[in-house]
C-alpha cells in the first residue's frame, strides 16, 4: 500500500504476482505546504520503476496520475493502461502539472535560498504519453499476457473514470482477482455525462476501496434540486444589484458540470449576462469534451458550448480585461482551492465588492493555509491576504454541497457491504474516516449475510492474496 493508504492523496498501490509487477495508479501527493509535497513526491520509490510491467490508471485526477512522468524519468518503459477518455485527458493535465511543479520549485528556491529542481519536465511528460495504451470497453476481459488480464466497471467519479478488476493467473492457471475502486463516484449520480457507479457482483479475493467521505456526518442532506434553486436565486440576486458571481472551480469535471447547470437554468430565459470560463487548462479540457463525449452527452455539451452567453478565455490579455470590467457577469475559473491560477486575480478584484458573491461548489481545504478555506470560513475577517496583498473582504459567500464527485458515507457502506470479496481494504481516507467506516461496514456486512473482513490500511502495509 502506498501514500494513499494513510491520506486522501498520492494514490499508488504496488502489486506483484508470478514475476509480474504492477502499479494501480501513480499520483502526486498534494497539500498546501510546498516543501512537504516536494519532499514526499521526491522520495525514492519502494520499487524499481524499470521493472514495472503495467500501470493501470482509473481516472485523471492529479493525485492519481501526477507522478507518472517521474516514474518514466526513472526508467519505467512498460504500458500505461487507461480508458479512451482518460488517455486523452492525461495530456493537458500532466503538462499543467509541469507548470505547477516548476512554479512551486521556484517559490521554494527563493524562500530557502537553495536550488529546488522540478521533479520532472515536459520531456518526461512526452515520454510518458507515448506509453499509454487505450482499452475502452466496459465488462470486456482484456488479456495483456499469460498472467495479467483485466476488465473495467462503471464509475461515476468523472468522465473516463473506471473501476478495475485485475485478474491474475498463476503457472497452474489458477485465477485470483483484485477489485480496485479508485475514487468512487455516486451510486446515484446527479452529475451530467456520467453513469451510476456499479457494484460488481463477481467474487474478488481482495477489494481495495476508497474512504474519502468515510467520516461520520459526510452525508449531505440537501438535494441537487435544492442546490440548483440556491444557485439560480444567488445569480439573479447578485446580477440585479450590479455585482458579479465568482465561482472557483476545478478545471476538469467540476467546471463543465457547473456550466451545464447554468445553461439548463438560464438558456431559455432572457438572461443576457456573460459567463466567463477563464483558464487555459479548463478551455483545453472543454475542447476535449467535444471529442470524447458521445450521443446525447455530446449533443448537450455542444449546446452548452455554443450558448451565446458563454465566453471561453485562453489569452492572458483577455483575462485581464474581464477582471477589470465590472459589468455584471459569472466567472468560472481555477483553481478550486484558490491556490493558484487566474481565480486569484478575480478574487483580488471582487472580494472588495459588496455587491458581488463567491460561490464554492466543493471541498475548500482543511485549514486556513487554503485561501478558499479562509474566504469561506473567516467572514468575520475584514481583510484577507491574496498573494501577499491585503484585500478587503466585503463580498458575500455561499457554498453548494451536492456537487462532489465522491460517494458519500452511506454509499460507501452500501457498496462495501454488497460486494463479494474475502478482504475489503480501506484506503484513500483519514484514519478517522477509515476506522469509523470499518465499524459501520462490519454491521452492514453482517446484515447482508456476508462475512468478508474489513482491513484499515496503513502505508507500506503488505496484503497477501
Amino acid at each position: 500500500m502506498g501514500q494513499n493508504a494513510d491520506d486522501v492523496t498520492g494514490s499508488c498501490i504496488y502489486v506483484t504476482f508470478c514475476g509480474k509487477k504492477i502499479l494501480l495508479e501513480c499520483g502526486l501527493f498534494q497539500n498546501n505546504n510546498y516543501l512537504d509535497s516536494y519532499n514526499i513526491n521526491s522520495e525514492k520509490f519502494s520499487f524499481k520503476p524499470s521493472e514495472i510491467d503495467y500501470v493501470f490508471v482509473c481516472h485523471t485526477h492529479v493525485d492519481h496520475i501526477g507522478l507518472l512522468p517521474r516514474l518514466t524519468k526513472e526508467g519505467f518503459i512498460g504500458k500505461i493502461i487507461a480508458s479512451h477518455a482518460t488517455a486523452q485527458l492525461m495530456k493537458p493535465l500532466l503538462y499543467n502539472c509541469v507548470f505547477i511543479l516548476e512554479s512551486e520549485a521556484n517559490v521554494l528556491s527563493y524562500k530557502y535560498k537553495r536550488n529546488y529542481s522540478p521533479i520532472y519536465t515536459e520531456e518526461d511528460v512526452r515520454n510518458t504519453l507515448n506509453l499509454i495504451y487505450e482499452y475502452d470497453d466496459l465488462h470486456k476481459i482484456y488479456d495483456l499476457d499469460d498472467v495479467v488480464s483485466f476488465q473495467w466497471y462503471e464509475n461515476s467519479h468523472c468522465v473516463g473514470s473506471r473501476q478495475l478488476q485485475l485478474i491474475l493467473r498463476d503457472n497452474n492457471g489458477v485465477r485470483q482477482s483484485i477489485l480496485y475502486t479508485s475514487d468512487i463516484g455516486s451510486l446515484n449520480t446527479k452529475n451530467h455525462y456520467l453513469k451510476d457507479t456499479e457494484i460488481p457482483t463477481e467474487f474478488n479475493r481482495i477489494t481495495i476501496m476508497e474512504s474519502t467521505y468515510g467520516e461520520p456526518g459526510r452525508v449531505n442532506k440537501k438535494t441537487r434540486k435544492f442546490d440548483l434553486e440556491k444557485l439560480k436565486t444567488a445569480v439573479e440576486t447578485v446580477i440585479e444589484r450590479g455585482g458579479s458571481v465568482i465561482m472557483p472551480a476545478f478545471s476538469f469535471s467540476r467546471t463543465q458540470e457547473l456550466l451545464t447547470n447554468l445553461y439548463q437554468i438560464f438558456h431559455d430565459t432572457d438572461f443576457k449576462y456573460n459567463i466567463i470560463v477563464d483558464s487555459m487548462l479548463t478551455c483545453d479540457i472543454c475542447d476535449l469534451y467535444t471529442t470524447i463525449l458521445k450521443d446525447d452527452d455530446l449533443e448537450l455539451w455542444n449546446k452548452v458550448c455554443n450558448w451565446k452567453n458563454v465566453k471561453f478565455v485562453k489569452e492572458k490579455e483577455e483575462s485581464i480585461f474581464y477582471v477589470k470590467d465590472h459589468t455584471p457577469k459569472i466567472v468560472l475559473s481555477s483553481s478550486g482551492f484558490c491556490t493558484n491560477g487566474r481565480i486569484l486575480s478575480y478574487l483580488h478584484e471582487y472580494l472588495q465588492d459588496e455587491n458581488s458573491m463567491v460561490i464554492f461548489s466543493g471541498y475548500t481545504g482543511a485549514d486556513n493555509s487554503y485561501l478558499s478555506y479562509r474566504i469561506k470560513n473567516f467572514k468575520e475577517n475584514k481583510v484577507i491576504k491574496i498573494s501577499g496583498d491585503p484585500v478587503e473582504n466585503k463580498a458575500d459567500c455561499i457554498s453548494l454541497g451536492t456537487f462532489s464527485s465522491h460517494a458519500n458515507r452511506n454509499e460507501l457502506i452500501e457498496y462495501g457491504s454488497k460486494i463479494n470479496t474475502e478482504k475489503l481494504v480501506l484506503v484513500h481516507g483519514s484514519q478517522t474516516a477509515k476506522n469509523s467506516l470499518k465499524d459501520d461496514l462490519k454491521t452492514a456486512i453482517s446484515k447482508q449475510d456476508k462475512s468478508h473482513k474489513v482491513i484499515v490500511s496503513s502505508k507500506d502495509m503488505v496484503i497477501h492474496l
